[in-house]
């Protein structure tokens, strides 16, 4: 009897682990797919099935596009104006205190002016010829200095002047002594050159651009000198031959006068008047007048 109830048990206990085994994997259902994200109904969608995969295709409203559209107009405007904000009266954001140049040049003519009490013999001995008395002035480093506004400035700069003297009579002058000449028919053409180093100061001011004239400006002051080099230049007629002179002519060793200039758009004109003697212990003065370029 014992052994027919352990048989029972045995027979009870196989049946029931029969049915508590787990099938094989390849007999259980595929998973289910992942939930695809809400589409806004608002967009033109359109889906395509690759495999196991769902590719969703969304058209974006003509409405969204201008509005984005809208918006980047907004900020490259609001960026023009300030850029515009930016570089208006760009005097008031930053003013000028000064500003150099390169290279300013004065050519002019020369004029010999004298005292009303120099002997009348003197003076007709000494009588020049303007347009063969030429005058070239090197300005270097230019510069200009702002007074509060672009309207009123001080100018000044390093000049270079080179001054030719012509001579209406034949003479020829005689070394290291002043105005000691001797009259040669034999000569064509007498004439000194004389170089100076000088600083010019000028109070300058100048209008707005006008229509039909441009910037008009005026301009006062003086300048002052050394002198660096004289020769005595003399060409003979009847050997054709032209002699220079490097010696001392008594010229006056300082140079210094009032200058002047006026400009009406492009054109610019200028007037030197020297205070000194030309020459030591003699009252005669140069006037020099003529155009300036700047560069």
């Amino acid at each position: 009897m014992k052994k027919l109830i352990l048989v029972f048990i045995l027979f009870s206990a196989m049946h029931l682990a029969a049915q508590e085994t787990v099938p094989p994997l390849e007999n259980l259902a595929p998973p289910l797919p992942p939930t695809p994200p809400p589409v806004n109904v608002d967009h033109d969608t359109v889906k395509i099935k690759l495999g196991d995969r769902d590719i969703l295709i969304i058209e974006r409203d003509r409405k969204d596009k201008n509005n984005d559209v809208d918006e980047e107009d907004d900020m490259d405007e609001t960026e023009v104006e300030k850029s515009n904000k930016e570089n208006i009266n760009p005097e008031k954001k930053k003013k000028r205190g000064a500003h150099v140049g390169f290279l300013d040049i004065d050519l002019g003519v020369n004029v010999l002016l004298h005292d009303k009490n120099q002997a009348k013999n003197l003076v007709d001995d000494l009588e020049n010829k303007p347009f063969s008395s030429w005058s070239t002035t090197l300005n270097f480093l230019p510069t200009t200095i702002y007074l509060g506004t672009k309207h009123l400035m001080l100018l000044t700069s390093f000049g270079y002047h080179i001054e030719e003297m012509t001579f209406k009579n034949k003479i020829s002058f005689t070394p290291n002594k002043i105005l000691d000449y001797t009259k040669d028919d034999n000569i064509k053409r007498s004439s000194f050159s004389i170089q100076h180093l000088q600083v010019p100061l000028m109070l300058y001011t100048q209008s707005n651009r006008i229509k039909g004239l441009g910037k008009v400006g005026i301009g006062f002051g003086g300048y002052a000198g050394i002198l660096v080099y004289q020769e005595s230049n003399v060409k003979k007629s009847d050997i054709n031959q032209k002699i220079e002179t490097e010696e001392d002519f008594g010229f006056n060793k300082y140079r210094y006068g009032i200058t002047g200039r006026i400009d009406i758009g492009a054109i610019k004109l200028f007037a030197n008047y020297d205070l000194s003697d030309t020459w030591k212990e003699n009252q005669f003065q140069t006037l020099e007048c003529g155009i300036w370029f700047d560069f």
